[in-house]
């Protein structure tokens, strides 16, 4: 929002394909942030509209903790993990899971 980036060209050119799934509790994490004011409530919003505009498949599946549940998920599917929070690419890294994040306002494979 703050720097647009051709994102979605940018994952097909890293992933070569993006089938964008947001799991129960990301969404969950999401309308939390939404309320709370701030730049990452304008991120959540942002996501929820994805979401509710068929941008992004909603899983109702996994009910632990959001971070849990992505890398559980990642590694079953063998799915890449698109997120910008560093504990949860620590995690994800750790994990042998692929994580797209924004890098000096472009999409890079970290």
């Amino acid at each position: 929002m703050e720097r647009p980036t051709p994102w979605q060209h940018d994952i097909v050119g890293y992933l070569g394909r993006i089938d964008g799934v947001v799991l129960q509790p990301v969404r969950a994490e999401l309308e939390r942030l939404a309320g709370a004011g701030g730049r990452q409530s304008s991120y959540a919003r942002l996501a929820l509209e994805l979401i509710d505009r068929g941008a992004l498949r909603f899983e109702a599946s996994g009910r632990g903790r959001a971070d849990d549940e992505l890398v559980s998920q990642a590694l079953r599917d063998g799915a890449a993990v698109a997120t910008i929070d560093g504990n949860l690419i620590r995690q994800l890294r750790a994990s042998h899971v692929e994580v797209v994040s924004l890098r000096s306002g472009r999409v890079a494979l970290v």
